[in-house]
């Protein structure tokens, strides 16, 4: 075989570079063939954790290792010290590779950690409110039906009792010079056991007139000489078959000498007292009446009734004298 022929490796010679390190290498591997296959191992690692970034601190490990190799790997020519610092180069950028992945993840993890988390607490949230509201439904539902009860119970016994109810006393004329006493109910409960005491001022007036100077008793006796009394055991309220109220004929009564007359009637029932001012006035031949009721809960203390005849326009601004009004003073804090 010609010159020209031979194999690189087996050409002869410095001027034979390649021949020289094939002669080279197999000596080198023999020498050091287990920092040989370090290098090896090193480098498939390396390869595999390009690809696959491992987690952070085992690059850190593999570098360790490649590291205490190379100190311990005597005669070493350039070209293996160059090919150990290159395996630390790359297990070091492997090791930053994995570091940036590791807090990527956390990041990554703590994110999705947290949204969980608000996921959660809204969803405790919204069954907390969900149960608020439930409860809170129940208890407006409990409460109206307590209210419900306390009403029927309140009704039922404003219903024995009187409630707000009142009565009150008419004079109706006649031809016989009489008036018809008439007792008419007012509001939505019944009233029982109604006693009245009628006070004629008029007829007071002139006994006590008749009797002065007399003894303690005649005076007493004069003073009662205006009273008249009546006693009902029973008005309905007011209602549908009766919306004007209740009206019962307690009997009659004189007109008096003059042409007006006042009376002040004062009543007690179940549900408490209230007082009555009536005042008689003839204009024109014809009696004409006004009056107004003042009782019996503080309610129409405030607003009190009154009601006049439609034909007596004076009427209103004569009852409205009675008794003044009750204006309530603003709380002071």
């Amino acid at each position: 075989m010609s010159s020209s022929r031979v194999p690189l490796w087996k050409q002869r010679g410095a001027a034979s570079p390649f021949a020289r390190l094939f002669e080279v290498v197999p000596i080198q591997w023999r020498h050091h063939w287990i920092f040989n296959l370090i290098q090896i191992t090193a480098v498939a690692t390396a390869i595999w954790w390009g690809w696959h970034t491992p987690v952070a601190g085992f690059a850190i490990g593999a570098l360790s290792v490649v590291a205490a190799a190379m100190s311990v790997h005597a005669e070493m020519r350039w070209w293996q010290k160059f090919a150990w610092m290159l395996l630390i180069g790359a297990f070091l950028t492997i090791e930053f590779r994995a570091i940036s992945k590791d807090r990527h993840d956390s990041s990554v993890a703590e994110a999705q950690r947290s949204k969980e988390e608000a996921s959660r607490f809204s969803e405790i949230v919204n069954k907390f409110a969900a149960s608020a509201q439930e409860s809170q439904g129940d208890f407006r539902e409990t409460m109206s039906r307590l209210n419900a009860t306390l009403d029927h119970v309140d009704d039922s016994i404003k219903t024995q009792t009187g409630g707000d109810s009142f009565a009150y006393l008419t004079f109706t004329p006649q031809p016989n010079q009489q008036f018809v006493v008439a007792i008419t109910s007012r509001g939505r409960y019944p009233l029982r056991e109604i006693h009245i005491t009628l006070v004629d001022e008029e007829r007071q007036r002139r006994a006590m007139q008749q009797f002065s100077g007399q003894s303690q008793e005649g005076f007493i006796a004069a003073v009662r000489t205006g009273d008249t009394y009546f006693q009902v055991p029973y008005l309905r309220p007011q209602s549908r078959e009766a919306p004007n109220g209740d009206v019962e004929m307690l009997g009659s009564y004189p007109f008096g000498a003059n042409d007006s007359n006042d009376f002040t009637i004062v009543f007690s029932s179940t549900n408490g007292f209230w007082n009555e001012r009536l005042h008689l006035r003839k204009i024109n031949g014809q009696w004409h009446q006004a009056l107004k009721v003042m009782g019996p809960t503080v309610r129409q203390e405030l607003h009190p009734f009154i009601y006049t005849d439609s034909d007596f326009p004076d009427g209103k601004a004569l009852a409205e004298k009675d008794w003044p009004r009750i204006i309530p003073q603003p709380t002071r804090h």
